[in-house]
């Protein structure tokens, strides 16, 4: 490295200042996708314990419904009222990553690590924001399957069988699986489905999330093919 280089790593973003502290070369915020879309990258840190960038989307047609789904990531953010002046009794970092994209589809998933003061570890979350770029709408699992689907029924015994059979999920606590829920959290990939379930739910801190996946083929029967969800990536 140049001897007139500072490495600076502030706030889990890095950049290089030279002795002048002018910035030399810092971590892009902006990511472009196929335009006129974009994803900007925004720093929420009301005080010293918390910590959140979050992303911004720009480019759609319709400004209010791109102010709505913004407003809808910020939140899912956990961008929120925080005091400037008093210590909190935890620490909070947030944090996101473009996951998917594909035609009109975009995945962001947003994760956040809680940790209380004097506990022995935090508490991770991890969410999906699965966006139509054309309108700003924001999928829910039930958007992905025909209206009279019971979908739940089939990807809960989908679930089960994965859990029974494949050893790979012999950390599952026993008899603590019952199902999915119609709002199990998800993402998805060009060919398959994943549900997932949050620390402590079927299986041990450990573990971290449990995923399986679903491979589309196998549910293709219950797939609304003509929905926007579908659609939005398989257009």
């Amino acid at each position: 490295m140049a001897p007139d280089l500072i490495k600076a790593n502030v706030d889990q973003r890095l950049s290089y200042v030279n002795r002048a502290g002018q910035i030399i070369w810092q971590q892009n915020t902006i990511v472009p996708l196929h335009p006129p879309y974009r994803v900007r990258e925004e720093k929420y840190k009301p005080n010293r314990d918390y910590l959140v960038y979050y992303p911004q989307v720009e480019g759609l047609t319709n400004q209010a419904e791109q102010l709505a789904l913004n407003a809808k990531l910020k939140q899912l953010s956990q961008v929120k009222p925080i005091p400037a002046d008093q210590q909190l009794d935890y620490t909070y970092t947030g944090d996101f990553d473009i996951t998917f994209y594909q035609q009109q589809l975009l995945q962001l998933q947003l994760t956040g690590y809680n940790y209380p003061a004097g506990a022995a570890h935090g508490m991770p979350t991890m969410i999906y924001a699965i966006i139509n770029l054309t309108n700003g709408q924001l999928y829910e699992l039930k958007d992905l399957f025909k209206p009279n689907s019971d979908y739940v029924k089939v990807l809960s015994q989908i679930v089960g069988d994965q859990i029974k059979n494949d050893p790979q999920y012999s950390y599952v606590f026993p008899d603590t699986y019952t199902g999915i829920s119609a709002d199990q959290p998800f993402f998805v990939t060009a060919d398959a489905l994943h549900l997932y379930f949050n620390p402590y739910d079927i299986a041990p801190y450990a573990a971290g999330f449990p995923t399986f996946t679903i491979p589309f083929v196998q549910i293709k029967d219950i797939i609304n093919t003509e929905g926007s969800f579908w659609k939005a990536f398989h257009g």
